[in-house]
């Protein structure tokens, strides 16, 4: 089975700018993902999906493979799935079709490559086509 991370990663932040590669506990945001996909030998490959130079050079230093977005991909009404159609598509021009694609969200740096392995254990168990994770809001009501 082959299994690619991708992890969406837009230059323009409007509520934190450059966010994706300003430095928290040490390196860039974006490297958290990348890192954690990277501990997982079940996950074949890493891309970083962005419109941006600087996060695609960051990127590649942590070790993932670029896909080049379209600024009308990454602006703020552009989602998510179309990073990822584009990002699939972008892929099978090389003839790269994975099997699973698992999508990484750089703003969610305190997940572990535990987290990850435990959420595809679970899809593959269930025979699910797709599997979304959150993490509860601790919300003091006054």
């Amino acid at each position: 089975m082959t299994i690619i991370a991708i992890i969406s990663a837009c230059g323009g932040s409007k509520g934190v700018p450059r966010k994706n590669v300003r430095p928290l506990a040490g390196k860039p945001l974006i490297a958290h993902s990348i890192e954690n996909a990277q501990e997982l030998t079940l996950i074949d490959q890493v891309y970083v999906s962005t419109d941006d130079q600087e996060i695609a050079t960051v990127s590649t230093r942590y070790g993932a493979k670029i896909i080049d977005r379209s600024a009308e991909l990454a602006n703020d009404t552009a989602s998510s799935e179309s990073a990822l159609i584009h990002g699939l598509e972008a892929l099978e021009k090389e003839h790269i079709n994975p099997d699973l694609l698992v999508f990484l969200q750089c703003t969610s740096p305190i997940r572990t490559s535990a987290d990850i392995e435990q959420a595809i254990a679970k899809l593959k168990a269930q025979q699910a086509d797709s599997l979304f994770s959150v993490s509860p809001w601790l919300v003091e009501v006054k």
